[in-house]
């Protein structure tokens, strides 16, 4: 009773109770703005282990040291009759006490677990996440229990055809294999993943082969209650069919748990063995993981063909590896890399081989015929009547919602289309692809506002990003001609060969009239790689031609634009790479003095791609058309045509033609001046600095 009465005296329990309180809300303080900023893990256990440790220290300097009127000193040096301890713990309760509302207030305060993307999302994609909240699921990456590297691709395989499975189930929200890839080996407990991923269950297991042996264990865990739903071991011969048995009695298991039963819709969706060959399916594993490697390149491709090959050649009957492959030769065509109508050949062969296996009505056929019909014949609104199709099957399937929100931008559907990408994003919250194309699709169709609060939010998520980073640099140029704004930001972006940045980093030279560094932009490695590789060919020769001839050296300058203009137009490439190229031959003849090859260029890339048929990139020939008219002197045939480009989807900014050089020779006109001249131009310093003379005739 004598310590008791000691401790209370020299207030240990007031003390202890304060610092408690205080360290609580501090450590709820400090989650909020974590949170919000994406900082790591390891800041909030540092915090905590600190809190810890300077409680004990508290108490033991509550014990031996006391707060008089003539400051702090040692307990034992204090006269009692002298204490003022009673004072000190009045103090103490206040504190407790606002403490307390403190906790209580950052208890009330609004936070929000769903993906940031919902905050900005249309009314659609927000029913949609409301009504996904309680049937959802991450399936994290299976342990590959074998212990031999080489086994990986096949644990991963098994992984993504579990996950292929389940974005078939209607009703049932399954994050994207990209998201819960980067929980591989984690150390984070189960609530907290399911918190960060936004799903109420959760699947792990892991895969070992081991001779002509495979077991397989998973376990489904209720996060709300950390209890398992079902658990099960599969130890079997390794057999292609007993492999996709275990498969489907997963994905039973799985929906009978989430969704409380499995509808004979469900059950028809659960896959059986597509192949009778396991060789055949290692190979297509192996295919499939290369192409599931980040990045826009064609050395995926190039990996991928030959396995899928071989895969077809040890079963014919493989209809998903033919699926595959005519995958294969359709991006490699888009993106310039082997003969076109060869590629094109061979992916309709493919697609018909496999709808002779799979028929006519396979999810997966659907999505093929609508790629292929996307990037070979150009037919968009084909694609969309099979992609939508496919996707009625396979709701939760990113890949096909990232396709069909890009079919419907070349339809002009941008409030769709970006409707399309955000449930992408949602389900699919660790990539920012779908993320960039949605907010890049905010841009095209003039929503500055709304995509400069989905960039603020999704880069908290994504803020190592370059092309998200790449963006939302060109933002304030877009909306108020900021340069130097702009350029502060595209310098804090990593150098990459993504489209975004390559294009920022060759345009913003222009708006800031630095045509040294319009020239030098082309000698970085990034914008070589892709420029060399995605159909930009001549456009060096032409952008340096344009820069020099800004800085007095015409002789330079024709030198390379008769460059431009004698280059081969390859007939047999992409229709996309060929609009490049004519777009660029016409804007070289216009300066060479041949305006009429320049006009019958111009018009050429318009029949070739009419804006009637793409109202995403067919605003582009619309465009080089009014420039060329513009600048061989058909003033009034291009300005006839500028309202029109200034307010569509994807055509001309204001400020972009306010600030840009390459079109001064038409600042004399006031009719030109009074149409790009930007609304918000009073809140701006920004404007060109001189007139530029008059192209050469």
């Amino acid at each position: 009773m004598n310590l008791f009465q000691e401790l209370k005296h020299r207030n240990v329990f007031r003390v202890a109770a304060a610092y408690a309180v205080g360290s609580w809300l501090l450590a709820q303080i400090a989650d909020l703005v974590l949170d919000s900023t994406d900082a790591p893990e390891w800041i909030m256990q540092v915090l905590l282990l600190m809190l810890a440790f300077g409680f004990v220290i508290a108490l033991i300097i509550s014990w031996a040291y006391e707060i008089t009127s003539d400051g702090i000193k040692r307990e034992r040096d204090v006269v009692r009759d002298d204490s003022i301890t009673h004072i000190t713990a009045k103090k103490l309760d206040y504190i407790t006490l606002a403490a307390v509302v403190g906790v209580a207030f950052v208890y009330l305060w609004p936070r929000d677990d769903v993906a940031t993307v919902t905050t900005v999302d249309s009314s659609a994609t927000t029913a949609v996440t409301a009504a996904l909240g309680a049937q959802s699921i991450a399936v994290l990456p299976f342990a590959n229990r074998s212990n031999r590297d080489e086994d990986l691709f096949f644990t991963d395989g098994i992984h993504d055809d579990l996950l292929t499975q389940l974005a078939k189930i209607g009703g049932l929200k399954v994050v994207s294999r990209t998201s819960v890839m980067e929980y591989r080996d984690t150390t984070k407990k189960i609530p907290e993943i399911a918190k960060e991923l936004g799903v109420a269950t959760i699947l792990e297991g892991g895969v070992q082969r081991a001779g002509q042996r495979i077991r397989i264990n998973a376990q489904l865990i209720d996060v709300a209650n950390d209890q398992h739903l079902w658990a099960e071991t599969y130890d079997r011969e390794m057999t292609i069919d007993n492999l996709f048995d275990i498969q489907s009695e997963i994905t039973q298991h799985i929906v009978a748990a989430v969704k409380g039963q499995i509808s004979s819709a469900d059950q028809s969706t659960i896959a059986k063995a597509p192949t009778e060959s396991i060789a055949a399916y290692d190979a297509y594993l192996k295919a499939r993981q290369t192409l599931s490697s980040s990045g826009y390149n064609v050395e995926k491709y190039q990996v991928a063909q030959p396995l899928l090959e071989r895969a077809l050649e040890l079963d014919p009957d493989f209809g998903l590896a033919w699926l595959l492959l005519a995958e294969v030769h359709s991006y490699a065509a888009w993106m310039g890399y082997g003969d076109f109508p060869t590629r094109q050949v061979a992916a309709h062969a493919a697609i018909d081989h496999a709808a002779a296996i799979l028929g006519s009505d396979a999810p997966e056929l659907l999505a093929a015929q609508g790629n292929y019909l996307y990037r070979f014949e150009r037919d968009y609104a084909g694609a969309f009547e099979a992609q939508s199709q496919a996707a009625a099957a396979m709701p939760g399937d990113v890949a096909l919602l990232g396709a069909l929100g890009a079919t419907q931008r070349r339809l002009g559907l941008f409030d769709e289309s970006i409707a399309s990408f955000l449930l992408a994003y949602q389900l699919d919250p660790a990539s920012p692809d779908a993320a960039g194309l949605a907010a890049g699709t905010m841009l095209i169709n003039r929503e500055y506002d709304r995509a400069q609060a989905f960039l603020l939010e999704v880069r908290q998520r994504h803020p190592l990003d370059t092309g998200l980073a790449a963006i939302d640099s060109m933002l304030p140029l877009v909306m108020s001609g900021d340069t130097k704004t702009a350029r502060e930001r595209l310098d804090r972006v990593r150098p990459n060969a993504g489209l975004d940045y390559v294009e920022a980093t060759i345009e913003l030279p222009w708006f800031e009239r630095d045509f040294v560094a319009a020239i030098e932009v082309w000698d970085i490695p990034e914008v070589r790689t892709l420029t060399d590789v995605d159909g930009w060919g001549g456009w060096s020769e032409l952008y340096r031609a344009l820069a020099w001839r800004e800085l007095g050296d015409d002789k330079r300058a024709n030198a390379l634009f008769e460059k431009v203009v004698s280059r081969d137009i390859d007939r047999s490439m992409a229709p996309t790479n060929m609009l490049s190229e004519l777009a660029g031959r016409s804007w070289a003849l216009a300066l060479l003095g041949d305006f009429e090859g320049a006009i019958a260029a111009a018009e050429e890339a318009i029949r070739l791609q009419p804006y009637e048929t793409d109202k995403l990139e067919g605003s582009y020939p619309l465009e080089n058309l009014c420039f060329v008219l513009a600048l061989v002197g058909r003033r009034d045939e291009a300005l006839a045509m500028l309202p029109m480009l200034l307010e569509v989807p994807n055509g001309f900014y204001k400020w972009w033609l306010y600030l840009d050089p390459r079109w001064d020779f038409m600042r004399d006109d006031e009719r030109f001046n009074a149409l790009i001249r930007p609304d918000n131009l009073e809140q701006s310093i920004h404007a060109p600095k001189k007139k530029r003379r008059a192209p050469v005739q």
